[in-house]
């Protein structure tokens, strides 16, 4: 059963909502009213008595409530009870909801007369209950006893919404400028009583508009279409066969447009019409519209009765199947034996292996199956079922009947496994006699009639066509060219954010007629049309690699018609006899009007001599002279032109155009003289309208005409001018276009073509066309030279149109993006601000700026400051507070920037797509308190950043940092690496590559030694080793499932004797494992064998999934807080740092940009071994004892004892050969 709903929308009717506001056109009264009634309309949409409206006016002129003889309730009125709400009281609240002339009401009464109306209505029943406020906040309000009121709002399970205009809403980004006192103080008095109340809502009117035009997804509850057994075999049968009582439910539902009902509109007066069967728009109500009847009569064929037919009763009518063009009787008996006697059933009846499964196979809707709900037993062995065919990665196949004697359907049954939920999903499948198996050539090789293979053919793809297809494909992939909350890439058509077109277009103009009935219906939301077509970046960006396909296909426009004498060959028998000569029929000669089209093709496809064609072409223009010489008015135009299209296609095939040609010359000239029955030069233009005229020789190559005699001879014909007076201009001109355009200007009237010339006369005018009613006026003229002119529109013209738009783009951002209305010298600006670091700016050409282009547009990056201006924001480091500031500027700027090269070079800079460049070019500053940008200076020219001394930094920017949390300040110093640093520049080739990464490795070693004492001071480093390592379920989307960490602090192992390969300090390894304990229950096997249950070095914890982050940093924070120095270990540790920035937590900023140690590097260092290898070769290599690996927690512990043992390893072996040299020397 669906959910009770109980709302009451209490309205602010003051004088003062008559006035506008912030630019509107509207009233505040009608602008607010849009988001009531589309509220309400939504509500009378859903046709449910159990979703019920009360209305209540507040600062009305009247007072009309329950409590009205208690002071402090005047101007309230109850302008609708609670209850239904349906059309007719839609169209009776829209007539009371109108300006009042008074201020006076308070807002706080009129809740409490809606929380009255609430318990008198819904009274302690399970209801949902939602109260709204909609008001200006202007009118008076006692704001006494507001707890009390909360208490008892909360109490009730009230939902309390304030939706105000022009209320401050920092979140939104909107602040009232002059807002009068009264209306602060209630802005303030009506926060504090949403805020006490238990979820309630207070925002800015205008945040809900904004959102009318997103679509809202109704939930659907799902409804029950399976309850009773799930069997494998028969358990009638075999009492070990398996049976699990489930239930089955839909989880996809086709949606659909709303239907439109047959109505009229009733006159004043009339009676209410009754429907002569049920319907269901109530919502109507007689009020405006009533439904048809209908009625249904039989008739048969009676020759006795009136009209030869008689009605008959429909309980005298048997049902009757069609068979050809017959229809056959089954009667009622023997319509059961055709029926199939089917049981309420669900079974099993076989498995298949995922991999063989084809998705095309999919039919309909997807149901989901669950255990039977207080059965354990039955929980217990679905669940085995479910966690089998994950493990075997296999679909079940079941034959499912839902009741009994309904059809059987074939449903095949997938495993879902979700934290919380264990099931089985559906869909239907197809019968044997429901599939077409086709078959068609393999398209990677040609297999000749003697069955030999080829792959290289004609008709085959080159390598290179299908690496140009693959290339453009990949380039139009738009799996990941939109972009998610936190910048990352995402799917471009998200399947939440894409809505139904026509459902929801059809919901938006039915609301809005609703509503306004008299009001055009609105234009389509722009949201719903927001994919409608492809990203026009995309569409340029892979324009190139089209070109390329079409090159590598050597694509080529092909020909209307294929041309080649006789291009259709007759088909001859099989056996070689002249079917015609046995069948004795008589050679067709000559073609007759009533069916000259099939006779002229018969006729043509039996000869054999041109003569023969010549002919039956001479035949086919008598025919066609003969309709157009004997057509009254036009009725045989369509005949003629249909034979003489025939006749045109036909002789081109036989590539004799010149018959034709010579028709069509000779027709013209009797037409233009009036010798086929008067004035028929409007067959004339249809000619032409269709394509009919002379065959040119890109039609057929051996026409004597070219294309442009063809078009001179088609528009040689006379036209027949008079003016509003009547005067007859008779002008006959090459191209008609012309023509018009010059009359036009003589005359300045339309042009009209005539049937014949027209006398002077002294009636009035009338306009008058040819025999087909052709009028060319001064409408059509001016059409006809908006198309010409546009279509003789150069390149360089639509260039030139082009870059006039785009300028007039760049000045629009360019004046938003220099507004420094808002900023004041020394002061932060609101968080959500995006910076680019200036250090960011000055190198972008070195990093995102190609060879071509780099020369013509670094003069501009080096003379950057130079008659330029830029608002400069500073930003002090607060763990280096004597330190002068770094330099940041609005991101827009520097985008308006880019852009003002581009329209000077014609160039395409933009700042780079993909998460990791999003977060250097667009900063945001401030979470959790931390230190935000302060706004410098606007500079005009080169000299303007010659400061001194700079800023200080500002006290409560330290305390302010010093009070975030830990995770808080690693996020501030990850952003503050990038303002810091910048790009580096592109590394140039290098040939010594290899060299430079061994010393890297030596030296990476080196400081290994040195951080544990072993080379160097013992006592030089007071380091803290944290080495991390994760791992990831093989499935995609790879959720990471586990974490490792393991500690070692050199404090500990100070005077500790570290043993062979560091087996003395392996004790002061502190580990932990960390499990998501979302996918606790998954463990990898595909590429790795997983032993998440194996953690050797403690106990294991289980943090859920969305407090994995905080989790993590509660372990790092003693020595985060510390100040201790870190520094980061892992094997091959890119990869698990990457997974940590996954996570939210950068390690980098959390070691101090001190370069981590990777025992991958480090193991290659020591053996001087070209590649690096993996972690079991390297403990092995050293000898150290390991078990359950692939498990993180035991991953991070060996891979810290590999550390330590490389680097004693390492300190022994430079021991002994300092020992072999002194013995040398000795």
């Amino acid at each position: 059963m669906a959910e009770k709903e109980a709302t009451i929308f209490i309205l602010d009717l003051g004088s003062t909502m008559a006035q506008t506001h912030s630019g509107r056109s509207q009233s505040d009264l009608d602008w607010s009213m849009q988001y009531v009634w589309d509220k309400i309309t939504d509500i009378v949409a859903a046709n449910r008595k159990t979703l019920c409206v009360g209305v209540v006016g507040l600062r009305t002129d009247e007072t009309d409530n329950k409590l009205q003889d208690d002071d402090g309730y005047e101007n309230i009125s109850v302008l609708q009870e609670m209850g239904p709400m349906t059309m007719s009281s839609l169209r009776d609240l829209q007539s009371l909801v109108k300006p009042s002339n008074t201020w006076a009401g308070d807002a706080v009464s009129a809740i409490v007369i809606a929380v009255d109306m609430m318990d008198t209505f819904t009274k302690k029943l399970k209801w949902n209950r939602k109260i709204f406020l909609i008001t200006d906040g202007q009118g008076p309000i006692d704001a006494d006893d507001l707890s009390d009121i909360s208490k008892k709002m909360n109490d009730s399970n009230i939902q309390l919404t304030i939706l105000g205009v022009d209320f401050d809403d920092p979140d939104y980004g909107f602040k009232e400028e002059d807002k009068p006192g009264t209306k602060e103080d209630n802005e303030k008095a009506l926060r504090s009583l949403v805020n006490d109340c238990k979820d309630g809502v207070f925002a800015n009117i205008a945040e809900a508009i904004d959102e009318l035009d997103t679509p809202r997804i109704k939930g659907v509850k799902p409804y029950k279409t399976y309850d009773g057994p799930l069997t494998l075999g028969d358990p009638e049968t075999f009492p070990a066969a398996m049976s699990i009582n489930v239930e089955r439910y839909f989880k996809t539902h086709l949606a659909r447009p709303l239907t439109a009902s047959t109505v009229v509109i009733k006159s004043e007066g009339a009676p209410d019409a009754e429907p002569t069967q049920p319907t269901q728009d109530d919502e109507m109500e007689g009020v405006e519209f009533s439904a048809v009847k209908q009625a249904r009569s039989y008739k048969v064929n009676d020759p006795d009765a009136p009209g030869g037919k008689r009605d008959v009763e429909f309980d005298d009518l048997a049902k009757g199947y069609e068979y050809g063009r017959t229809a056959v009787h089954i009667s009622e008996s023997e319509h059961n034996i055709t029926k199939i006697d089917t049981q309420k059933s669900f079974s099993i009846v076989g498995f298949i292996p995922c991999a063989k499964y084809e998705p095309f196979l999919n039919l309909g809707e997807t149901c989901v199956t669950i255990a039977s709900k207080f059965d354990a037993k039955s929980a217990l062995a679905l669940s085995s079922l479910v966690w089998a065919l994950s493990e075997l990665e296999s679909y079940a196949i079941a034959r499912i009947v839902t009741k009994d004697g309904k059809d059987p359907l074939l449903v095949l049954l997938a495993p879902g496994v979700e934290p919380d939920m264990e099931c089985l999903y559906d869909i239907p499948l197809p019968f044997a006699e429901d599939i077409r198996s086709y078959q068609f050539p393999p398209l990677d090789r040609v297999v000749t009639v003697t069955g030999q293979t080829i792959t290289k053919h004609r008709l085959l793809p080159t390598d290179e066509l299908n690496d140009a297809m693959s290339d453009y494909v990949d380039a139009m992939d738009l799996s990941a060219y939109g972009m998610d909350d936190e910048g990352e890439p995402a799917e471009y058509v998200p399947i939440d954010d894409t809505f139904n077109p026509t459902i929801h277009r059809v919901n938006h103009a039915v609301k809005s007629r609703a509503v306004y009935p008299e009001k055009p219906v609105p234009e389509t939301p722009s949201i719903l049309l927001r994919f409608a077509q492809p990203p026009q970046d995309l569409i340029e960006k892979v324009q190139s690699k089209a070109d390329a396909l079409i090159e590598a296909a050597d694509v080529k426009k092909v020909p209307p018609k294929v041309k080649g004498k006789r291009g259709r060959e007759t088909v001859k028998p099989i056996s070689g006899l002249d079917v015609d000569a046995l069948l004795g029929g008589e050679e067709k000669g000559e073609i007759s009007p009533d069916n000259a089209v099939p006779e002229f093709k018969q006729v043509l496809a039996a000869t054999e001599e041109v003569s023969e064609i010549e002919d039956a072409a001479k035949q086919m223009g008598t025919i066609i002279s003969t309709f157009v010489t004997e057509s009254f008015g036009d009725d045989k135009y369509q005949r003629a032109l249909e034979c003489l299209g025939v006749m045109r296609e036909e002789l081109i095939n036989l590539e004799e155009p010149g018959f034709y040609n010579s028709f069509m010359e000779g027709m013209k000239k009797k037409l233009l003289s009036g010798d086929m029955g008067g004035d028929r030069r409007d067959f004339w233009f249809k000619v032409r309208w269709g394509r009919l005229g002379l065959i040119d020789n890109k039609q057929s190559e051996v026409s004597d005409v070219t294309p442009e005699q063809a078009d001179e001879d088609v528009q040689k014909f006379a036209l027949t001018v008079r003016t509003r007076r009547e005067q007859p201009i008779i002008a006959v001109m090459t191209d008609l276009e012309s023509r018009l355009e010059k009359l036009q200007e003589l005359l300045g009237n339309g042009v009209k073509l005539a049937e014949s010339p027209h006398e002077d006369s002294d009636t009035a005018y009338e306009p008058c066309g040819n025999s087909f009613g052709m009028v060319m006026d001064d409408e059509y003229i001016r059409n006809e030279e908006r198309w010409m002119a546009r279509e003789q529109v150069s390149p360089e013209q639509l260039r030139a149109e082009a870059d006039a738009a785009r300028k007039e783009l760049f000045e629009s951002n360019k004046k938003k993006a220099f507004d420094n209305s808002d900023f004041r010298i020394g002061q932060t600006v609101d968080e959500e601000f995006l910076f680019c670091p200036f250090k960011v700016v000055v190198s972008y050409p070195e990093r995102f700026v190609g060879k071509g282009n780099k020369p013509r547009t670094k003069p501009f990056f080096t003379e950057i400051l130079k008659d330029r201006t830029w608002d400069f924001f500073y930003l002090h480091n607060p763990l280096e507070p004597a330190r002068d500031p770094y330099l940041l500027v609005p991101s827009a700027q520097f985008e308006v920037f880019l852009e003002e090269i581009n329209l000077k070079l014609y160039t395409s800079l933009r700042i780079p797509a993909g998460s990791m460049n999003k977060d250097k070019f667009y900063l945001k500053f401030g979470e959790g308190g931390t230190p935000r940008p302060r706004y410098l200076r606007r500079s005009l020219e080169s000299t303007s950043l010659d400061i001194r001394p700079w800023p200080a930094i500002d006290p409560d920017d330290v305390e302010a940092f010093k009070a975030a949390t830990p995770l808080e300040q690693l996020t501030w110093r990850s952003k503050m690496r990038v303002v810091k640093t910048g790009f580096a520049a592109k590394r140039m080739a290098d040939p010594d590559k290899a060299v430079r990464k061994k010393g890297h490795r030596d030296q990476m070693l080196r400081n290994t030694l040195s951080y544990l004492g072993l080379l160097g001071d013992p006592d030089g480093h007071d380091i803290v080793f944290i080495c991390v390592d994760v791992e990831a379920i093989e499935r995609k989307p790879n959720p990471i499932s586990e974490v490792g960490i393991a500690i070692l602090d050199t404090r500990d192992i100070k005077g500790v004797d570290p043993k062979d390969v560091g087996r003395g300090w392996w004790p002061k390894i502190k580990t932990h494992h960390l499990r998501v304990h979302e996918y606790a229950g998954l463990r990898n096997y595909q590429f790795v064998k997983g032993c998440p249950d194996s953690f050797d070095f403690g106990t294991s914890t289980f943090p859920q999934k969305a407090v994995l982050q905080e989790a993590i940093m509660n372990i790092f924070n003693p020595y985060v807080l510390g100040e201790r120095e870190i520094i980061v270990v892992g094997h091959d540790v890119r990869q698990d740092i990457t997974y940590f920035n996954e996570m939210g937590i950068d390690l980098r900023a959390l070691a101090g940009l001190k370069e981590p140690v990777d025992t991958q590097q480090i193991h290659q260092a020591w053996c001087n071994a070209p590649n690096g290898r993996g972690l079991v070769a390297v403990l092995n290599d050293l000898g150290i004892p390991n078990k359950h690996l692939h498990n993180a927690g035991n991953d991070a512990h060996y891979t810290l004892c590999a550390m330590l043992g490389i680097a004693v390893q390492e300190l022994r072996g430079n021991e002994q050969q300092s020992n072999e040299l002194l013995n040398k020397m000795d």
